[in-house]
């Protein structure tokens, strides 16, 4: 649905909802006591005015963002929020998360390193809290060790947005590495996760690399017993197309969208069929 449209219906509804409500005393008391119940609640109309005002601002204010998001105009995005964030310095947490996403999506990661150093100068708030977005550059890059450095300062920070999430990339940058067993901490704790995408990669990465670092067979047979508890759990809960809905569903963060490779690998092991008894 266009966004146009969209901002017309939620005005419309708004309007007659407080049209509504406003004219209901009328026909239930009558004029005479509808006048006396506004005159003692006319606050409740300013409320109204108020709110619905702010909303449109709101709207109108980022007008322009919503056009280019509906066009899928990464391009002339990411011109427009580097004007805002660069030059008239407005840093919103939402405006550079929508950044790092149009430069994602166009492969920019010089831009993406060039707003990363902006905003540890100026907001390093802001980059904790999108640490995830710009941490996978450095993993779409291939560069596990950089991306390790990078996700290790922000482990325990708890204003990360997509902390699990932050976490399991942590983990997946030292398996790069053949550093599968420091991996293993993180990987058990993704499996709980109720991020199903997440759970199963976690499981994945547990079951077989993971499993493959145990240091002892009894740790590796309790990795892997781990593993296909999690695989039969989603399998359960995500049949068939459903399991594709839920990717589809996942995909929609562009950071997700840098795994696919794996995604598709683990979601293969997720529906395999299972090796005979002997």
């Amino acid at each position: 649905m266009k966004f146009r449209t969209i901002f017309i219906l939620f005005n419309a509804v708004i309007v007659i909802s407080f049209l509504f409500v406003f004219l209901m005393p009328f026909f239930l008391l009558g004029p005479e006591y509808s006048l006396s119940f506004w005159t003692g609640n006319w606050y409740l109309a300013l409320i109204f005015v108020l709110l619905i005002g702010g909303l449109n601002a709101f709207f109108i204010a980022n007008w322009k963002v919503f056009i280019l998001v509906e066009r899928e105009d990464w391009g002339a995005l990411a011109a427009h929020l580097v004007d805002r964030i660069f030059t008239r310095k407005r840093y919103g947490g939402r405006h550079v998360a929508l950044l790092v996403n149009a430069y994602l999506l166009q492969s920019d990661v010089e831009g993406i390193e060039r707003l990363e150093l902006e905003l540890g100068e100026k907001r390093p708030e802001l980059l904790r809290r999108n640490a995830v977005l710009f941490g996978v550059t450095r993993l779409l890059r291939n560069r596990p060790a950089e991306a390790e450095a990078f996700f290790a300062r922000f482990l325990e920070a708890k204003d990360v947005e997509n902390r699990e999430w932050l976490r399991f990339d942590y983990a997946f940058s030292l398996v790069l590495q053949r550093k599968a067993a420091e991996a293993l901490p993180r990987l058990r704790g993704g499996v709980s996760s109720r991020d199903a995408v997440l759970s199963l990669l976690s499981a994945y990465l547990l079951g077989s690399l993971g499993a493959a670092a145990a240091s002892t067979e009894a740790e590796r047979a309790e990795l892997v017993a781990l593993a296909d508890a999690t695989k039969d759990r989603l399998k359960k809960r995500f049949p068939g197309q459903r399991w594709n809905r839920e990717v589809e569903r996942a995909k929609s963060e562009v950071h997700i969208v840098i795994l696919s490779k794996l995604i598709d690998d683990a979601g293969r092991w997720l529906f395999e069929a299972a090796a005979p008894a002997n």
